[in-house]
C-alpha cells in the first residue's frame, strides 16, 4: 500500500507513532509511516520533507529537493506552513485602507483622512452650512472692511464643495440683504471674490431682522440651499449695539432652538460684549476680532467624530492683572470688585489658569507673581488685601513695559498669555501706550483693557487697544457679565493647518 495515499495517513497518526521512536531519523531526514495502517504500521525515514506532512489546514506540500519544501495553502490560510487564518480576505479595511496580516489577525493602514480599527471614522471636518451675518450699519461702517477680512480668513480655512462646507452671507442695517445663498458658490475663489464686493450700508442696526431671515434660510422649506442633515452655524460679526436688542436676543434664542449654533465676533469702533454673550450659544462662542482662526478651529473640532484627535483644546493660560492705584482712580473699590469677579470666573471656568498681579502708579511692582499662589482663595485674598490709592500720578506705558519685560517671568511655554489692565484715566502717554501694547502683541500676549466707573476714559481705551473687543467697560455691577467674554479666551481650540489633508 502507498503510505502517502492511505486515508489513515494523517498528521496526528504520524506525530503519535513517530514520537514513540525518538532519534529514529538522523539530521535532514523526516520520520513518516511507511505502512500507515494503525495496527500494522511501520516507520520510515525520508529526505523528502513532504513525507512529514508540514503543511497545515489542508495545504499541499511540494518538495523542492532534499529537506526544502513549499506549501500551497487552501483558500483563507497563509504562512510558510499555512498556519495562519488570512483575516484580510474579508476586506475589513474601509475607505481605501490597506489590510496588513498580523498572524491570524490584521491591522489597517488608513488613508490620510480616516482613523479606527477598520478606518471607519472620517476625521475630515464637515460637512456644515455656515451663515455669516455682517453688521453693515452706521455704527460698524468704518470697520466693515475688517468684517470682510474676518469672513475671508475663515472661508480660506474651509474646504468648499458640494459635499463639504457651504457658506451663505447676509448683511443688515435698516434692511437685510442676502449677498449669496448656501448653494450659490462651490468654488472658494469665486466666493472670496464675491465677499470682496460686498459694501456697507449706512443706517440703524436691525440685527433682529437679520436673525429672522436666518431662521428662514435654515428652515426645512428653505429655497436658500440649506441642508437638513449637516451641522448648521451662524456667525454674527457685530459691535453688539443693536437698535432693538431685546428682539435680536429673542430671535437668536429661536434660531438656537432650531439646532443652529450661534457664534459671535466683536467688531466695530466700540464693542458691547453683553449683547454678544446673549446672542451666542455659550460664552465660549464669543470671540474678539482677530481670533478668527479660533472660530474656524471650533467648527472643525465639532464637525468630526469625538474619536478624532487632530484638534485639541488648549486650556493652559497665564493671566497677569495690572491694577492702577494712582490718585486718579476714584473707583478703586469698584475696580477691586471687578478684579475679584474676573479671578473667580476665570478659575471656575478653567482650573488650569495661573494668575499674577501687579499694581502701578508711576512705578510698577508685583502684588504676587504667576506661580506664587495656586489656591483660588489665596489668589482672591491677596488680590484685595492692602490695596489703597496713592497720591501719585500713573504711568500706563511704563506698567505695560514692566509687564512685557518681567510680568510673564515663569510663564508656561505652551500657555496663552493674557494681560488685563485695570485703569480709568490719566492716559496722557497714548502713543507710548500703543507702542508698548504692540510690543506685547508681537510677543503673543493678548492685551485687554478694563475701565471701571463713570469717570473712565473709555474713548482713549478704545483708541489704544488693538481692537475694540479688547475693551471691557464696567459702569455698574450688572456690567460684570461682560468679563465672561474675556474669561472664554482662557481656552481655545488648536487644529493643524493641514486639517483637511493629514492623519496622525
Amino acid at each position: 500500500m502507498n503510505g502517502l495515499s492511505s486515508q489513515n495517513y494523517v498528521e496526528s497518526n504520524r506525530e503519535h507513532f513517530c514520537a514513540t521512536s525518538p532519534g529514529l531519523c538522523g539530521s535532514g531526514y523526516t520520520c513518516y509511516l511507511s505502512v500507515p495502517c494503525p495496527v500494522h504500521f511501520e516507520l520510515g525515514c525520508s529526505a523528502n520533507a513532504c513525507y512529514g506532512l508540514p503543511c497545515e489546514n489542508g495545504g499541499q506540500c511540494s518538495n523542492n529537493g532534499g529537506s526544502n519544501f513549499t506549501c500551497l495553502c487552501t483558500y483563507g490560510y497563509y504562512g510558510s506552513v499555512c498556519e495562519y487564518v488570512d483575516s484580510c480576505l474579508v476586506a475589513p479595511c474601509l475607505n481605501g485602507g490597506t489590510c496588513n496580516r498580523v498572524a491570524s489577525d490584521y491591522s489597517c493602514s488608513c488613508t490620510n483622512r480616516y482613523i479606527g480599527t477598520n478606518c471607519e471614522t472620517d476625521c475630515r471636518p464637515g460637512p456644515a452650512d455656515i451663515l455669516f451675518i455682517m453688521d453693515a450699519s452706521f455704527s460698524a461702517d468704518k470697520q466693515f472692511n475688517d468684517s470682510k477680512a474676518i469672513v475671508t480668513s475663515i472661508v480660506n480655512k474651509l474646504s468648499i464643495g458640494i459635499d463639504d462646507f457651504h457658506v451663505a452671507i447676509l448683511k443688515y442695517s435698516f434692511d437685510v440683504s442676502v449677498e449669496f445663498s448656501f448653494n450659490t458658490y462651490t468654488n472658494k475663489t469665486a466666493m472670496i471674490a464675491a465677499i470682496d464686493n460686498i459694501t456697507a450700508i449706512a443706517g440703524p442696526s436691525y440685527l433682529d431682522k437679520a436673525l429672522d431671515k436666518a431662521k428662514e434660510m435654515f428652515s426645512s422649506s428653505s429655497t436658500f440651499g440649506a441642508r437638513s442633515q449637516v451641522f448648521q452655524y451662524t456667525i454674527i460679526i457685530s459691535d453688539g449695539l443693536s437698535t432693538l436688542r431685546t428682539e435680536a436676543v429673542y430671535d437668536a434664542q429661536v434660531l438656537r432652538s432650531q439646532g443652529v449654533k450661534i457664534l459671535a465676533i466683536g467688531n466695530g469702533e466700540q464693542v458691547d460684549q453683553t449683547e454678544l454673550l446673549q446672542l451666542a450659544t455659550a460664552s465660549q462662542y464669543v470671540f474678539p476680532g482677530g481670533k478668527e482662526d479660533n472660530v474656524a478651529d471650533v467648527i472643525f473640532m465639532e464637525t468630526v467624530s469625538s474619536n478624532c484627535a487632530d484638534c485639541t483644546l488648549n486650556n493652559m493660560v497665564d493671566i497677569l492683572l495690572l491694577v492702577d492705584v494712582s490718585q486718579y482712580q476714584n473707583s478703586l473699590q469698584q475696580t477691586l470688585d471687578a478684579v475679584k469677579d474676573l479671578i473667580y470666573k476665570a478659575l471656575e471656568y478653567n482650573s488650569n489658569t495661573h494668575v499674577g498681579m501687579a499694581t502701578f502708579d508711576l512705578t510698577t511692582q508685583f502684588k504676587f507673581s504667576l506661580n506664587q499662589y495656586t489656591d483660588r482663595d489665596a489668589i482672591l485674598l491677596n488680590s484685595q488685601i492692602g490695596m489703597s490709592s496713592t497720591n501719585r500720578n500713573s504711568n500706563v506705558s511704563a506698567a505695560l513695559e514692566f509687564a512685557r519685560e518681567s510680568g510673564f517671568t515663569g510663564s508656561r511655554s505652551d500657555a496663552r498669555k493674557i494681560l488685563v489692565m485695570f485703569s480709568n484715566e490719566d492716559w496722557s502717554d497714548r502713543d507710548k501706550i500703543i507702542q508698548q501694547r504692540q510690543s506685547l502683541s508681537m510677543n503673543n500676549v493678548t492685551v485687554a483693557f478694563v475701565t471701571v466707573g463713570r469717570s473712565a476714559d473709555l474713548e482713549t481705551a478704545f483708541t489704544v487697544a488693538e481692537r475694540a473687543s479688547d475693551v471691557f467697560y464696567i459702569e455698574q455691577n450688572t456690567d460684570l457679565v461682560r468679563l465672561y467674554a474675556l474669561v472664554a479666551q482662557t481656552t481655545h481650540v488648536e487644529c493643524p493647518d493641514e486639517i483637511f489633508d493629514i492623519r496622525q
